[in-house]
């Protein structure tokens, strides 16, 4: 598990560091726009957007299932402390699910202001 970790870690290093190293003009910045010349290119902030959104989704997942798993083995051993047990679940569980819907609003924010600024690319037929 730590390799898969170190490994993920070490290619988010490797992307951020080599990113801004392709700037096409000197002087323009990492987020210039070669193909148009017409200025800054927000591309990456649209594609660290839907990432951010599926990120934010599979950790709301996880923990959700997390504390449903154990709010489930709890009440199985203790079945008597059930009503307690259940209640604690569902308060962590929309606290979650409050974080989860917030962070996928701030990325979704992120995608439309930066939505205005990506280039339009013509399709040839």
């Amino acid at each position: 598990m730590m390799k898969i970790i170190f490994a993920m870690m070490t290619a988010l290093l490797v992307l951020t560091v080599v990113t801004p190293a392709r700037a096409a003009t000197p002087g323009a910045g990492p987020n210039f726009d070669a193909a148009n010349q017409g200025g800054p290119n927000f591309g990456l902030a649209l594609i660290g957007a839907g990432i951010g959104a599926g990120l934010a989704g599979v950790g709301g997942g996880i923990g959700i299932g997390a504390i449903g798993g154990r709010a489930c083995e709890a009440i199985a051993r203790q079945p008597e402390a059930g009503g307690r047990i259940f209640n604690t679940m569902i308060i962590s569980a929309a606290l979650i699910e409050g974080f989860t819907f917030f962070a996928m609003v701030v990325c979704m924010l992120g995608y439309f202001k930066a939505g205005q600024f990506a280039p339009l690319v013509p399709t040839t037929p």
